[in-house]
């Protein structure tokens, strides 16, 4: 029995117990929002893998990159899969290099834990250990990876070696006698980060806890990742865990992993390509432009955002309008039952009729957002 929880350790790794991956699609098989993303840069972003946030600190990095969910990066001869069963990976490859980075500029890869996934981790007493796998397609030279603890707005970056073969990477992070206990809801308490660049005023000393320096997630010895076209990053495996040691990745089956990455995003669309689908039915509840649809089976973190892209509503005689607009219904929303208005740009619906979405092509859906 550890005192790191109701599990016991093997020489094959975890031997039972409940989850103890506090990261979500770690094998990065699940992609909601699509399996490519050119050009992405600038601003905050879920590009590919769902839970995976591209993050550039300043807004003013030249940097510029297609994120892909990739397979061909793992063949059936590669560490990840022969350890470990991984057939995906998370890729950013460099599309626009930087060449100098500035004092106040990072690159980060990162997923946020909400406190009621994270809280019985004690930050004063428990060490975590963060393990995972990474390559480089030409770039070599020192990376950092972080913890950062919102609550405490505190730092801790460890350091490892990137290569142009996969390999495991181990890093246990010790823990903060002075750190601030993470709160039991559901906000941002504790995040994971990949550092790709990392200017001169956000960099500590690593393997400690920096305090009160807010987020800063790179050492002085962080390469420049994105100073070359040529250079692509591979991260998959991903796995975050309470106490000293790094156990074997831990697989969900895709049902229960889409299941866990719903409570943060999820895409309502057709799902037989091809064809014009129908798939969610509204009423009209507000003359010939308004309908009003319900989604209840969702549990999302909390009252999520929505937004409509190229969709069509068409009503059972045969009336339709094009969606532009959508919008919450003020008091009759929560995090698991979502109510919404949709409003049309042109044609019209019929008053008193019900009607369904429609999409007639996969670039069509209906999005609900509730990240941290």
């Amino acid at each position: 029995m550890s005192r790191y929880g109701d599990i016991k350790y093997g020489t094959t790794g975890f031997e039972g117990g409940g989850k103890k991956n506090l990261l979500i699609n770690g094998d990065m098989q699940i992609a909601q929002r699509g399996t490519s993303t050119t050009g992405v840069g600038g601003t905050d972003t879920y590009p590919t893998c769902d839970r995976w946030l591209y993050s550039p600190q300043s807004g003013t990095e030249q940097a510029r990159f297609t994120v892909t969910q990739d397979t061909a990066s793992i063949g059936a001869s590669d560490l990840p899969f022969t350890e470990a069963g991984i057939k995906t990976a998370l890729k950013l490859d460099v599309t626009t290099a930087e060449s100098g980075v500035a004092a106040a500029e990072a690159v980060t890869v990162n997923q946020r834990i909400e406190g009621n996934n994270c809280s019985h981790i004690n930050v004063n007493s428990d060490p975590i250990t963060l393990s995972f796998y990474a390559k480089s397609d030409a770039k070599t030279g020192t990376m950092c990876a972080a913890l950062y603890a919102s609550s405490g707005n505190l730092t801790h970056v460890k350091e490892y070696s990137i290569t142009t073969s996969w390999a495991r990477y181990v890093l246990t992070f010790a823990p903060d006698s002075d750190g601030t206990v993470f709160a039991n809801d559901n906000s941002n308490e504790l995040q994971v980060s990949f550092t790709l660049l990392s200017g001169t005023n956000l960099h500590i000393t690593a393997d400690a806890w920096a305090g009160s320096t807010g987020f800063k997630p790179g050492t002085s010895n962080q390469i420049n990742f994105a100073d070359n076209t040529n250079n692509n990053f591979y991260l998959t495996g991903v796995q975050l865990e309470k106490g000293p040691t790094a156990t074997a990745f831990e697989h969900e089956s895709q049902e229960s992993n889409l299941e866990r990455c719903h409570r943060y995003y999820r895409r309502l669309q057709k799902t037989d390509a091809g064809t014009t689908a129908g798939f969610l039915t509204a009423g009209n509840i507000g003359g010939s432009t308004v309908f009003e649809a319900s989604e209840t089976t969702m549990n999302m973190r909390t009252t999520p955002s929505i937004s409509a892209t190229d969709l069509v509503a068409n009503d059972y005689s045969a009336t339709s309008g094009v969606v532009d607009g959508v919008t919450l219904n003020s008091g009759r929303t929560n995090g698991i039952g979502v109510s919404y208005k949709l409003t049309f740009a042109s044609g019209s619906m019929t008053s008193g009729k019900a009607g369904k979405l429609i999409s007639n092509a996969d670039a069509e859906f209906l999005d609900f957002s509730a990240e941290l």
